[in-house]
């Protein structure tokens, strides 16, 4: 058994198969995610599929070190390009900080190949290992610290030096490990040992982590003891895309209450009723509504529920500053001086719609309110300002979390998009994008280059899925998300395949054009013969009133763009449950979710 472990685990390191996994640590103060930790997994089909068989594996066999390399350099692909501000925590152990295991020079090439700075990393240090040669282990996280990295203890009182650490090191942030969380509620001897270590921490400038808080009763106490910063399945398990529960932080951060659902980004969300006129009222009737309302500048004109118009405050102003204005006009009907250009707009129409509207309207001035309705009925009034002013703050707000390349939304609005999606009774699509062949093209002809193939990836998904409805994403790398309800989401993304397979042409040579194909290393090092470019899409169809989460739905996503990209014509797989009786001979259930196209053959689609 020990020599079949050994074996695979010396398959894994020469074909680079492991796969990262991010898990949120989040903010319970600021009902946010701070950062994810990356974990690393075997494949799932292989004995050293868990963390602990892989690495105690490695360990047993003398090869620890080259394991940790490798998971490494996969954390860091997994994570580059990501363009959000959250931090990345990654394991290393003591023995890989000291020399001449430990290379600064090649740290620094990791993160200059991926695009990564020093201060997007926080270091993990497990308090589980010996150290061989503490003063030296000190100087290289001293180097670290100095660089701009960010250092965190782990596995706080789990096992050798801690404490001693913590005091010579003064590190960023300390993680107490599952043991002492573990029903935390029932045990005295650890709220008092948390307690006087939360005092430590305040002390010493330091910032806290508690790992594996499971269940509420732990959560409270946590939160009881001023603990901020929390990991756990409460608020997300390890996942392949960067998601975390944030919905479920705002239930357990206020258990008394539900948290607020997500609004949704439509008119309504702007209305405010103000009783309106009939086209009878006479503009006295109209100026002392508006005199003893202060803050309202226009009133809506009805007729049996239906609006035709406003009359505002100035057009009154105006009609009695005039010579007997008063006198002459205020027993005239406010349909005498109503303006019936008025945007009406219907209650579930997305905000930057009515946006559009208003700015490409006509008229040479825009326009201060707008009249919403709720099936043809007057149903409020939305100001203008308030409409900007609350898109701009959208705007940036997304461009916090938005891909510096690309300028689409990372990973934070992709996981808010997602979830307000799942709230609604509508059907929808998630459609993961992956680029096959990216890392040759790279490699051969440059990062800039690669920079420019990802663009143009951007801007064709932003060309087909363009209506108000569709959301594109950039989780980052190489890797994109659609969410669309729109019922040739499918064909839709065939499109983006054949157009992106057609365009990136442009970026190779005309001799690589006439080969078909380009000459690079494999992840050996052995020369190797590449197809160009092309496009992997894995799909998820949500049907209406379906009881799915968002992570369910990003997980699956992440299978089936794997399936896709394992495909030797690069198609792409789709999962449904509406569509199960479609599925493919042999296939397995997924969550209730079963794969019923083996995709679509890029030069073939219609364009």
């Amino acid at each position: 058994m020990q020599d079949c472990l050994s074996q695979e685990l010396n398959r894994l390191l020469s074909t680079e198969d492991i796969t990262t996994l991010l898990q949120p640590i989040v903010n319970i103060d600021k009902k946010c995610v701070f950062g994810f930790e990356a974990l690393s997994r075997g494949p799932s089909d292989s004995p050293l599929h868990t963390a602990p068989m892989l690495f105690e594996t490695a360990e047993r066999c003398g090869q620890t070190l080259e394991l940790e390399t490798l998971c490494l350099r996969t954390a860091a692909r997994h994570w580059s390009g990501h363009g959000t501000p959250l931090k990345l925590f990654v394991n290393i152990s003591p023995a890989k900080l000291i020399p001449p295991e430990f290379n600064p020079t090649q740290l620094q090439g990791l993160l200059l190949a991926n695009g990564l700075k020093a201060s997007d990393i926080v270091i993990e240090l497990s308090e589980r290992y010996p150290t061989a040669d503490p003063s030296e282990l000190l100087k290289t996280l001293v180097w670290l610290k100095a660089e701009g990295f960010l250092i965190a203890i782990d596995d706080l009182g789990s096992g050798y030096s801690g404490l001693k650490l913590w005091s010579e090191l003064k590190p960023d942030f300390v993680k107490i490990d599952r043991h002492f969380i573990r029903d935390i509620q029932d045990d005295l001897i650890k709220r008092e040992f948390l307690r006087s270590v939360v005092d430590l921490a305040d002390r010493l400038g330091c910032k806290l982590i508690a790992e594996g808080v499971e269940t509420e009763a732990e959560f409270r106490v946590i939160s009881e003891l001023g603990i901020a910063l929390v990991q756990g399945f409460l608020f997300g398990r390890p996942k392949p895309i960067a998601t975390a529960y944030l919905d479920s932080l705002n239930n357990h951060a206020t258990p008394e209450s539900k948290p607020p659902r997500r609004e949704k980004e439509i008119a309504g969300l702007l209305c405010r009723y103000i009783k309106p006129v009939t086209s009878e009222s006479t503009l006295r009737d109209a100026w002392e509504r508006l005199q003893s309302e202060p803050d309202v500048f226009a009133l809506p004109v009805v007729d049996n529920g239906r609006p035709l118009g406003l009359i505002h405050k100035w057009r009154i102003m105006e009609t009695f500053s005039t010579p007997y204005g008063r006198s002459l006009y205020e027993r005239l009907p406010v349909s005498n001086r109503h303006s019936a250009d008025a945007l009406v707009v219907d209650y579930e129409v997305p905000l930057n719609e009515v946006s559009e509207r208003l700015i490409n309207d006509d008229a040479h001035y825009l326009k201060q309110h707008f009249i919403v309705v709720k099936n043809g009925k007057y149903a409020g009034l939305g100001a203008t300002r308030s409409l900007l002013k609350h898109i701009t703050e959208q705007k940036i707000e997304n461009a916090r979390y938005s891909n510096p390349l690309t300028f689409l939304p990372g990973n934070v609005p992709i996981q808010q998009a997602l979830v307000a999606r799942t709230e609604e009774v509508h059907a929808f699509s998630l459609i993961y994008f992956d680029i096959n062949m990216f890392k040759p093209l790279n490699d051969v002809l440059g990062y800039r280059v690669g920079d420019q193939v990802i663009v143009l990836l951007a801007e064709l998904l932003k060309e087909v899925f363009h209506t108000s409805d569709d959301f594109v994403g950039h989780i980052g790398g190489d890797d994109f998300v659609v969410i669309s309800s729109s019922s040739s989401a499918n064909y839709n993304a065939g499109t983006v395949q054949s157009l992106f397979a057609e365009r990136s042409r442009r970026f190779y040579s005309d001799s690589v054009l006439k080969s078909e194909f380009i000459e690079s290393e494999d992840r050996n090092g052995r020369p190797c013969r590449f197809p160009l470019v092309s496009l992997s899409a894995g799909t998820v169809e949500v049907g209406p009133y379906e009881k799915v989460t968002a992570d369910q739905i990003s997980e699956l996503a992440s299978f089936a763009k794997t399936r896709a990209k394992a495909s030797p014509k690069f198609r792409f797989v789709v999962f449904s449950r509406a569509r199960s009786g479609e599925r493919s001979k042999g296939s397995q259930d997924s969550d209730g979710f079963y794969p019923v196209t083996a995709d679509i053959p890029q030069k073939t689609l219609d364009l």
